[in-house]
């Protein structure tokens, strides 16, 4: 009988802490039950970007960041039994953005591979692609991904097609995304550069967040960009105390003088922007 009690403690106990982590990912997710909620979580991943879209039918990653502690912040906001990513998105081969894609391709299963088919001669780049072949496709401006309820991701650039390409600049192919969902835009660039931002420009609306390019390097966010977009929010990808300078202070600047709310992942931390289609809320957290 007390050997009962004690295996009926153990189950309730277990059960309690399995209710408490759904209540938690729930909350966190900020789709609480909300088949129409989208989060965009900008994960504080180092020197590096990792951006996962939990949309209304499907989950994106766009980026891994430089290593596998991309893994922690998948599960700090997806259900520990879910196990599945519908879409990733490499922007571009260097290792701050490709190295967590491998560790999420080992673990998780993964439907399909989007990056621009561009070459690159890193030992870390062969073992992405390696894992990534069976499921890989290459992209191009105006391809679109339905994340369900009318949200849409949408590519716009590289405009022509980079496949097999040993580009110079790697950036000069970086797979630029804009996610929008009734009222709320988001524009994210990868390590897109100034050169790229002139191309695209006269095609963009009013971003409510910008995920600012190339971790707030000088060679990004154009004032010619932050004129014709007026965003809301600019969050930056960047690492602590990193070797680069970034955060550059004329970008920094730059974004004050346009009005916009700087949100940096070395100071703030996880930054989620979550929508219903309306105007977009934007929150900070530390997972």
């Amino acid at each position: 009988m007390a050997q009962s009690k004690k295996h009926l403690k153990k189950a309730i106990g277990i059960a309690v802490v399995l209710v408490l982590s759904v209540m938690f990912q729930t909350i966190v997710s900020g789709t609480a039950f909300q088949e129409d909620a989208l989060a965009v979580w900008v994960f504080d991943i180092g020197q590096g970007d990792a951006i996962f879209i939990d949309g209304p039918l499907v989950q994106v990653l766009i980026d891994g960041g430089p290593d596998g502690s991309v893994l922690e912040k998948l599960s700090a906001v997806m259900p520990f039994w879910d196990h599945d990513i519908d879409l990733l998105i490499n922007s571009h081969p260097h290792k701050d953005h490709v190295e967590g894609l491998a560790h999420v391709l080992e673990r998780y299963d993964v439907s399909a591979v989007w990056d621009s088919g561009q070459e690159y001669g890193t030992d870390t780049f062969a073992y992405y692609q390696q894992l990534s072949e069976p499921i890989h496709n290459s992209t191009h401006a105006g391809e679109t991904y339905d994340l369900g309820g009318g949200a849409v991701l949408t590519v716009l650039w590289p405009a022509y097609n980079v496949s097999d390409q040993r580009l110079p600049n790697p950036h000069d192919g970086n797979v630029t995304v804009l996610l929008t969902y009734g009222d709320t835009t988001v524009l994210l660039t990868g390590d897109m550069e100034s050169e790229v931002e002139a191309q695209i420009v006269d095609e963009l609306p009013h971003i409510d967040v910008l995920k600012v390019g190339h971790h707030g390097s000088l060679t990004s966010t154009s004032p010619e960009l932050l004129q014709a977009i007026t965003p809301d929010y600019a969050v930056i990808s960047v690492g602590a105390d990193n070797d680069y300078g970034h955060p550059h202070p004329v970008i920094l600047d730059r974004l004050q003088r346009a009005g916009v709310r700087i949100l940096r992942t070395d100071e703030d931390g996880d930054v989620r922007i979550r929508s219903t289609g309306a105007e977009p809320e934007v929150t900070l957290f530390h997972l």
